[in-house]
């Protein structure tokens, strides 16, 4: 919050995943919690958000708790759809002291990134935006020509099986678009409504026997050459992380 007091300029370079305005954008960060003290920092993200947040006057805020990953323990605070052009309006004096009198006394800031959801990649048959409960899964790609496009063509390869099979799920594709080294840099969000969904197998969000419907449609072995083999070649860490709304 504390580093967007300034207003800021921020051109709308030509990217992939953005098509003139319309385009789905969140900006999101981590809470690191102080001293334990959840229930302050629920109490005072809620009153902020309420206040600021809404969905009335600017985009709205949503609070999740982190149950599995790196940042297991802590919150992911994100606020959205947004627009670059949202981001040239500096904060009011007194939206920044609400934030640092309910917030700031409880957790710090960090690891703000926007990330601007593929359209053609994603597969959202309810066309939303948010989910109560969430799994993450982050690819940090490996520098190197070639090999974003080559994890981006893998997770689009999986969206045409997800399409062809009208799958009861829904699978969202993020890139972040400001990538830095050691940060990630394709996020895929998995909305679920129970943890039961999780005990069916190894393959986290997808369908269970969803590896079978891929090699129905790639061919007998498609699923280990054209996702796993190009994954593990082209990304140096992935991550899983479960996240429950708090409202």
């Amino acid at each position: 919050m504390l580093k967007r007091i300034i207003g800021i300029f921020i051109p709308l370079l030509t990217c992939g995943v953005l098509f003139a305005q319309d385009y789905v954008m969140f900006q999101t960060s981590i809470l690191e919690l102080r001293d334990g003290q959840v229930s302050k920092l629920i109490e005072g993200v809620k009153k902020h958000n309420d206040k600021y947040h809404n969905g009335k006057d600017r985009p709205k805020a949503y609070l999740w708790y982190i149950n599995s990953g790196q940042y297991s323990g802590s919150f992911s605070w994100a606020t959205g759809p947004i627009k670059f052009s949202h981001l040239d309006d500096a904060l009011p004096a007194d939206h920044i002291k609400d934030w640092e009198r309910n917030v700031s006394p409880y957790a710090d800031e960090k690891d703000i990134i926007y990330m601007i959801r593929n359209e053609e990649l994603t597969y959202n048959p309810e066309n939303e935006t948010v989910g109560e409960n969430i799994l993450m899964k982050r690819f940090y790609v490996t520098n190197g020509p070639g090999r974003f496009n080559a994890v981006m063509e893998a997770v689009g390869s999986i969206t045409k099986v997800l399409e062809k099979t009208n799958a009861n799920i829904a699978r969202r594709v993020y890139v972040n678009r400001f990538p830095n080294d050691g940060e990630f840099d394709v996020m895929l969000v998995y909305p679920f409504k129970s943890w039961k969904s999780f005990e069916g197998g190894p393959m986290l969000g997808l369908p269970a026997g969803f590896s079978n419907d891929y090699e129905k449609v790639y061919g007998k072995g498609s699923w280990q050459k054209n996702i796993a083999n190009v994954l593990s070649e082209n990304t140096y860490k992935r991550t899983n992380e479960v996240m429950t709304m708090v409202k």
